[in-house]
């Protein structure tokens, strides 16, 4: 997986409008279908479970418009970063077997490490996380000066999702 460039005023331009029409959605589907409900089934009164029902189905109808328009242009970075996250969480739970296999100087391990700390440095500047960023950039000098100590060639380039099966 390589890192690509992204604008990132669009990113988040397009990511909030995505996020305010999806709650805009989500509150007036639920509501009407919570009131068709009521009105088909129980002849208008209020009933929690039909609200739940209501509030349940317009969460599946709009998961399947943003999985059926997963592919439309204006949603490919956020679909990108969206499986980015997923593969740095993928790194993440494996991150005990990658910290052994840091501390006895594997190679992959130190591949997957330099892939997680520059994916995510990647992600927090595009999304404008600033606070953990000093911590980050500390783990990705003291990751170089062990890569610089066994005199290693790595690249963002070179981390695939096998090398995290190899483990």
């Amino acid at each position: 997986m390589t890192l690509r460039k992204i604008d990132k005023l669009e990113y988040k331009q397009r990511l909030s409008r995505i996020q305010w029409v999806l709650v805009a959605a989500l509150f007036a589907i639920s509501l009407s279908l919570a009131e068709l409900y009521r009105y088909l089934l129980v002849g208008g009164e209020s009933n929690a479970w039909l609200n739940a029902a209501g509030v349940l189905t317009a969460a599946l109808l709009c998961s399947l418009v943003l999985y059926l328009g997963r592919n439309h242009s204006c949603m490919s970075d956020i679909v990108y970063i969206w499986r980015l996250k997923q593969a740095l969480n993928k790194i993440y739970r494996r991150s005990k077997k990658i910290d052994a296999g840091i501390a006895k100087d594997q190679p992959d391990a130190i591949r997957i490490r330099y892939f997680s700390l520059h994916a995510s440095a990647y992600v927090y500047q595009l999304e404008d996380n600033t606070l953990t960023m000093p911590e980050l950039n500390e783990q990705i000098d003291e990751l170089n000066q062990q890569i610089s100590r066994l005199g290693m060639m790595v690249s963002i380039d070179d981390y695939n999702s096998e090398l995290l099966e190899q483990l």
